[in-house]
């Protein structure tokens, strides 16, 4: 009686022990992933700078940016970036009636445990925001 009391113990322990492993995995995983996309979200920020100040103060989508030897191949594609969606947003000095802009979310593409926090930056403070929940913009706080 006494062996299988502890032996069922002993397999409980083994089970919670595993599950806690792979839970913590999977919080590491996403965690890597959002690091991959606040990573992008720097290069296309130092790319559309660069961009800006040998266009006139305009500023390009990723295909130009790519096109143009701004950003690596990979920005080419429907998905930069692994688990998360760009989303680039451009205003022209035109439509805007005075400085151009842009603007760019990473959104997790997956829910669950796997999926992200969301991202953004945009050209007014090149600063990179955070939101647990949503689309994160320039209200949400920022990323230290």
């Amino acid at each position: 009686m006494t062996v299988r009391i502890v032996f069922i113990l002993l397999l409980l322990i083994t089970f919670t022990s595993c599950q806690t492993y792979s839970t913590g995995l999977q919080q590491s995983m996403a965690r890597a992933d959002d690091t991959v996309a606040i990573s992008a979200l720097r290069t296309i920020a130092l790319a559309e700078r660069t961009y800006s100040v040998s266009n006139g103060g305009d500023y390009a989508t990723l295909k130009q940016l790519t096109e143009g030897g701004f950003l690596d191949s990979r920005f080419a594609g429907d998905k930069p970036v692994r688990d998360y969606v760009l989303q680039l947003k451009l205003t022209t000095k035109d439509e805007g009636g005075g400085e151009a802009s842009y603007s760019c979310n990473a959104d997790p593409d997956q829910i669950g445990d796997r999926a992200g926090r969301h991202f953004y930056i945009d050209s007014t403070s090149n600063l990179i925001h955070v939101n647990d929940t949503q689309s994160a913009t320039a209200a949400d706080r920022i990323v230290q």
